[in-house]
């Protein structure tokens, strides 16, 4: 099984002395998306947990609207990299194709239009936060980085954990932010996990799309080790979620709250 990882040789260089050495570091690798046998998309990752990626990706970006919709046929090894064959009901399938034609019928004036600025920005589902205190985050933070195997072995890794209470119940990781917390949001939807019930921990800045991807999938906290945007804030007031940013050092700032 993959476990994510690649051995490279190097030159280290220490106090004006050189010599060759072996590392560990994280694969990335290009994962295509294909529905149905039409592809869809390309995205760069961890070849690690590809189920729950795909499960996760296509809830969020509305292809499908749960778990059960989505069968994960196989992993196609190409030269440039990996296929996941996925099969989801016709009647989603056209829903797929219709926007790909909106998209395509749009071209002409690029992909910089209003149109576009409205997906790219897509609404937020209102959420409703489970109550937690703050010990309780920095109980989970304490063994956040010790569950990172990956990142551990390469220190290229993101992740992403569902907690409940102090307690880290799932962790997910991957080369890119965004393919952690979809890793993790299929790892929750295909064990059948109810994300309402607890709250989100990311490795990383807070963006508007991890915002996005938290309020999708019903987690009402979202938890980051580095800052929130501007547009996090934001959308994360608009939609109910609480978000806090710089949670490290026994410490955290609390940028929107219910």
């Amino acid at each position: 099984m993959n476990d994510g990882t690649q051995r490279v040789e190097l030159r280290r260089w220490r106090n004006g002395e050189q010599g060759v050495e072996r590392d560990v570091v994280i694969e990335e690798c290009a994962i295509a998306l294909s529905y149905n046998g039409v592809a869809h998309a390309v995205m760069m990752a961890t070849p690690t947990d590809l189920e729950d990626f795909a499960i996760g990706f296509s809830l969020h970006e509305g292809i499908v609207a749960a778990a059960g919709e989505l069968r994960f046929i196989e992993v196609a090894t190409r030269e440039q990299g990996l296929v996941l064959e996925l099969a989801i009901p016709q009647m989603r399938f056209d829903l797929l194709a219709d926007r790909r034609r909106h998209l395509l019928g749009n071209s002409a004036c690029g992909l910089c239009g209003s149109e576009s600025l409205q997906m790219a920005m897509r609404s937020l589902p209102r959420v409703v936060p489970a109550a937690l205190g703050m010990a309780d985050i920095v109980a989970a933070l304490q063994s956040f980085a010790a569950m990172q195997a990956l990142n551990a072995a390469t220190g290229g890794a993101h992740a992403a954990a569902w907690c409940v209470g102090s307690e880290i119940s799932v962790l997910r990781e991957d080369v890119g932010r965004h393919n952690a917390f979809d890793k993790l949001v299929g790892a929750l939807a295909r064990a059948d996990l109810d994300p309402r019930g607890g709250y989100a921990i990311v490795s990383s800045r807070a963006s508007y799309e991890l915002v996005h991807k938290a309020a999708s999938a019903g987690i009402g906290t979202l938890v980051a080790i580095s800052a929130p945007t501007s547009a996090a804030i934001d959308g994360a007031k608009r939609c109910g979620l609480n978000l806090i940013g710089f949670a490290r050092d026994g410490g955290m700032n609390v940028y929107a709250d219910v």
